[in-house]
């Protein structure tokens, strides 16, 4: 009973130290996603780049002597920018026209990374990497028609999670890459890579991964 309570005073003392060393953050950033390598609402589109949202807030915690772990709670958008070439008839003749698709899925994204820290002169330079699990919270779709420079014409429809082949699959995970550099006033700059391991797509046809390359300013306080 004696080494119990010795055993609980330890655990409960090395908890307490762990938690006066935790930090905490926020991070503001821009996302730049692909679904890959093709969804049922883009299927064979040209891909283009775009910048989605990421907002955020974060912990780090020591777990050695240059070693942090580093969790959080993640805003991030994700999904992807297609262009599609098209051709209809109009008095006999065709008539090409395109289709700008901009797909927006919103997940709350937890990650939890390992990173390792080296100091420098004027801060600290860390790279690690790990895991994320991901909820979709909500999605948009908003297609514009252009058939020439005059006439355009814009749609926008919500994306259904569920388990129907018309919805998508709500969970994601996948695996994290980091580095960045934190000044010592607290300011810093991190690059990350999600590479998407679930299947989010409900159609046979289709496979979709997410995959997210993107950046953050944050703060540690």
């Amino acid at each position: 009973m004696k080494k119990l309570l010795i055993l609980i005073t330890i655990i409960i003392a090395s908890n307490s130290l762990m938690a006066q060393k935790t930090k905490f953050g926020v991070k503001a950033g821009l996302n730049f996603p692909s679904l890959q390598p093709r969804t049922s609402f883009s299927p064979g589109s040209e891909y283009k780049i775009s910048a989605k949202l990421l907002l955020g807030v974060f912990t780090t915690t020591p777990v050695g002597k240059a070693t942090t772990l580093q969790t959080g709670l993640n805003f991030s958008v994700k999904g992807n920018k297609s262009v599609e070439q098209h051709n209809s008839i109009s008095f006999g003749y065709p008539v090409p026209y395109t289709t700008d698709r901009n797909i927006n899925l919103a997940y709350l994204e937890i990650p939890v990374n390992l990173l390792y820290n080296k100091d420098v002169k004027i801060g600290t330079v860390h790279v690690g990497g790990g895991l994320y699990g991901a909820y979709a919270i909500g999605g948009r779709i908003r297609s514009i028609d252009k058939r020439n420079i005059y006439i355009k014409r814009g749609s926008a429809e919500s994306i259904e999670f569920g388990d129907q082949p018309t919805e998508l699959k709500s969970g994601d995970y996948g695996l994290n890459a980091l580095a960045g550099f934190r000044l010592k006033n607290g300011i810093g700059i991190d690059l990350n890579y999600g590479f998407g391991l679930a299947n989010i797509s409900n159609n046979d046809a289709f496979k979709s991964h997410n995959r997210v390359a993107g950046f953050a300013l944050n703060y540690l306080f």
